[in-house]
């Protein structure tokens, strides 16, 4: 079990794209702590320009807005704020840590509350963090820290939220044993079959799946989740993904 005053630091970064080489734009933060009576948001959202020293991608430039010229002057090194985001921190946590974690670049144990929601509410229509916290009614439409959507402090005190859901039924540690591993899935999350559950697609498609994404670390889910449905078709068990 967590000490008393943990510190849990909510992490979010925007980029200059998906595609390496990639660096960071925009850092946020907020901080979670874990009190002898529970647990509760201490401070932020925070949020920091960075200057990546490349170009931000139109695409990525479209989601959140950021220009190149106010990264160049009022950016910080992304070296320098990586040292800093992690000072005095128990845990990080972020939703989607793998992609965070490449920019973070930091060996302190993370929760992802992307993975961390998909096991506790499987049912939701979506794992977006926006869609989390409008289907479980985690952050009022008009609070003004949750805004604008797609910069990197507002993000993270949606999630931060999220984490407070999820630490009402988990522990710290049950979330990043979580986030070390494969979840399995209740639903497809893409393609043809986006919506329906494993136990409902075709055989070839979970082949397929495997076949195209066992390399992939982005769909290490998709690929545990359908290894599991066709061994359980194999082995003729019951219950179904």
């Amino acid at each position: 079990m967590s000490d008393p005053f943990t510190l849990i630091r909510v992490v979010d970064v925007e980029t200059t794209g998906i595609e390496d080489p990639a660096e960071m734009v925009e850092i946020g933060w907020t901080d979670v702590r874990l009190f002898p009576d529970g647990c509760r948001i201490e401070d932020g959202p925070h949020s920091a320009l960075v200057n990546p020293g490349i170009p931000i991608t139109f695409p990525a430039m479209a989601v959140h807005h950021i220009s190149d010229d106010e990264c160049r002057i009022g950016g910080v090194d992304p070296d320098e704020i990586r040292a800093q985001i992690v000072k005095g921190v128990d845990f990080l946590c972020a939703h989607n840590w793998q992609f965070d974690s490449r920019f973070i670049r930091s060996d302190l144990p993370a929760i992802c509350t992307f993975k961390c929601a998909r096991t506790a509410w499987p049912e939701l229509q979506s794992h977006g963090n926006g869609s989390i916290r409008y289907e479980l009614g985690l952050v009022p439409h008009d609070e003004p820290r949750a805004q604008p959507s797609h910069r990197a402090g507002p993000d993270t005190f949606v999630t931060a939220h999220i984490l407070l859901k999820l630490l009402e039924t988990h522990t710290v540690e049950q979330l990043v044993e979580i986030t070390r591993n494969p979840v399995t899935l209740l639903k497809v999350p893409f393609g043809q079959n986006f919506g329906k559950r494993f136990s409902e697609v075709d055989t070839g498609w979970l082949d397929w799946c495997i076949r195209k994404m066992a390399d992939d670390p982005a769909k290490a889910d998709v690929v545990h989740t359908a290894r599991q449905e066709i061994r359980r078709r194999n082995e003729g068990t019951g219950g179904s993904f």
